[in-house]
């Protein structure tokens, strides 16, 4: 199995909702790890992002 992480510094304040719009992740399956705590992206859009966060992105993958 191989897992691609990509972790991004964030710049400016800013919700987890623009921030994945920024990035055109808003549709994409996706986990988000921040400050060690992982979420789906819908549980948390409201949450704010304070520049200098780590957010790292973990791709959803099914298969069979």
């Amino acid at each position: 199995m191989k897992v691609s992480i990509e972790e991004i510094e964030v710049l400016e304040d800013k919700t987890v909702h623009q921030f994945l719009d920024e990035l055109r992740l808003s549709s994409a399956p996706i986990l988000l790890e921040i400050g060690g705590e992982v979420f789906y992206p819908e549980e948390i859009p409201d949450r704010r992002l304070k520049r200098g966060d780590k957010v790292s992105l973990i791709p959803v993958i099914a298969g069979g």
